[in-house]
């Protein structure tokens, strides 16, 4: 079963994915409300008989300075982000557990490792999703649930475009290099990968050299902030 707000769009993913699964269906939702993420659960438990795999990848994003972030958009943020990925998780859980077997994988970002401009409560968001994640795996250990954390770099996905203050301008990875790390993960039970994987020595380096990286990202944004402000001739 699939689930997205928009409908529309959800509708168009899921007839695609019949061509290879003929039972996907489509479920509309907003999982910021644990409500509907609770309803996500049972009707998949009711239609299915129960939830072997879970992938959490909704999201959104606040490209945007903190000191012009609001309280209510970063509480948004967080729900989305970070609560239903765990209102899901836990709804899906006790049948995982009495079966001793399952698979949670939550997508978060390389964000969540490294901060990067305009990012603060989107890069939190993730960092909360990973540490959380990652406990859970340890609370796990023995269960025969599987947990894991898939951390993409930067996708080329509609998100950048809503972004308001648009500060990156490096390359964008194609959609498949997140599915391929997913179906990995599953298939060999891993803990964590990022995607592409060369972004997991940036995650393992800044704790090492967060200064000079701080000031390298301040450096980075004052210029692009530079090419994008208008100059009169």
């Amino acid at each position: 079963m699939a689930v997205a707000r928009r409908a529309d769009r959800l509708a168009e993913v899921v007839e695609t994915c019949r061509a290879s699964s003929p039972d996907s269906i489509a479920h509309p939702a907003d999982v910021s409300s644990q409500a509907a993420c609770d309803e996500v659960i049972a009707t998949t438990e009711n239609r299915f008989g129960r939830v072997d795999i879970l992938v959490n990848n909704a999201g959104i994003s606040i490209h945007k300075n903190a000191a012009r972030t609001s309280v209510e958009e970063i509480e948004r943020l967080m729900a989305v982000n970070f609560f239903a990925p765990v209102y899901l998780s836990m709804a899906a859980l006790p049948g995982m557990l009495e079966r001793r077997d399952g698979s949670i994988v939550n997508v978060t970002s390389v964000a969540g490792y490294v901060p990067n401009p305009g990012e603060s409560a989107y890069g939190a968001s993730k960092a909360a999703l990973s540490r959380w994640s990652h406990g859970l795996a340890v609370d796990l250990d023995g269960t025969g649930v599987h947990v894991g954390v898939v951390s993409p770099g930067p996708i080329d996905t509609e998100i950048w475009s809503l972004d308001e203050e648009q500060s990156y301008t490096g390359k964008l990875y194609p959609p498949q290099v997140v599915a391929e790390a997913v179906a990995k993960m599953i298939e060999r039970r891993v803990t964590h990968l990022t995607a592409p994987r060369r972004y997991g020595a940036v995650g393992a380096l800044y704790p090492l050299v967060g200064r000079p990286m701080r000031w390298g990202i301040r450096r980075y944004e004052a210029r692009a902030q530079r090419r994008s402000t208008p100059h009169d001739d």
